[in-house]
């Protein structure tokens, strides 16, 4: 069943409660949606995070089968240097692999990123404070 209102005022005062209620409506959309960004974003950080663990955890594991071996070959034991040269150049990848998601950790809290050195800086300063190189605001 619909009302219909033939007063002049009480039509009006519908019409603004009407208004009221898509602004309400709209701004609650809004709301959801800015949660929404916030929660992907710290998922972001989170997974980056997991993954900067597991590269340290990798190159750890790594490093310790590196030590291992040299020090097997000083106890005399034969040792493949040919082997232990391809483990430091996986760790090596490994490396770059982590700076990158350190960098991208740093740029997701809001921080700079010095494009001459890598270093992280707040986003105030106009300089990097690791090497004072002009930081780009790009």
């Amino acid at each position: 069943m619909k009302f219909v209102i033939k007063s002049r005022p009480f039509r009006h005062l519908a019409q603004g409660a009407a208004d009221t209620a898509l602004d309400a409506a709209s701004v609650l959309r809004e709301g959801a949606a800015a949660v929404g960004r916030q929660g992907e974003a710290a998922y972001s950080r989170l997974r980056l995070e997991r993954e900067i663990h597991d590269l340290q955890e990798e190159i750890n594991l790594q490093l310790l089968a590196v030590g291992e071996s040299i020090y097997a070959a000083h106890r005399g034991s034969p040792s493949d240097s040919g082997q232990v040269q391809q483990i430091l150049e996986y760790v090596d990848g490994l490396r770059e692999e982590l700076e990158a998601h350190r960098r991208e950790r740093d740029t997701l809290r809001g921080l700079l990123i010095c494009p001459a050195c890598g270093g992280a800086n707040r986003s105030d300063c106009l300089y990097c404070q690791e090497c004072g190189k002009a930081l780009s605001r790009g």
